[in-house]
């Protein structure tokens, strides 16, 4: 019996220390919300323009290197097609999250036919886009 004492003691201390690290803010990227915001709202224009230069301008080295012009064009394509013109991102206030190491921050942005949310991914206390991805009803049916 004296030998489930400091076992249980040791499942409820790690229990706790789980617990409470979970409710710890999201750290988040070096950008305010606000710039944040700014820098999707820039990347959603220079894809409606066709705008590769302005598209990657905030990207980190290794998003330039992996995303090219050519995916840039499908993608393009992709988002007008199933989700129309850009419209807005101004009234959308980020979400942040944190994934090791990374702030992750959803975007609810207007488009002519739908809403998309668009994710960015930044280093924490970064200020470089480091992943980017597009979720909507549209976007999915066309995927399939």
């Amino acid at each position: 019996m004296k030998s489930r004492i400091p076992t249980a003691l040791l499942i409820v201390t790690l229990v706790t220390t789980v617990f409470l690290t979970g409710c710890q803010p999201p750290k988040p990227a070096s950008l305010s919300n606000d710039h944040v915001v700014q820098v999707v709202d820039n990347f959603l224009k220079a894809i409606t323009a066709g705008d590769y230069q302005s598209f990657t301008q905030d990207f980190s080295t290794e998003m330039k290197n992996g995303f090219t012009e050519e995916q840039f064009t499908n993608l393009a394509d992709l988002l007008k097609n199933a989700s129309g013109n850009y419209v807005s991102c101004a009234d959308s206030q980020p979400a942040l999250s944190n994934n090791q190491g990374y702030a992750v921050y959803r975007l609810t942005c207007k488009y002519d036919l739908e809403s998309v949310i668009v994710t960015v991914t930044f280093k924490e206390d970064g200020d470089k886009v480091e992943g980017l991805f597009f979720d909507s009803t549209n976007l999915r049916k066309v995927s399939q």
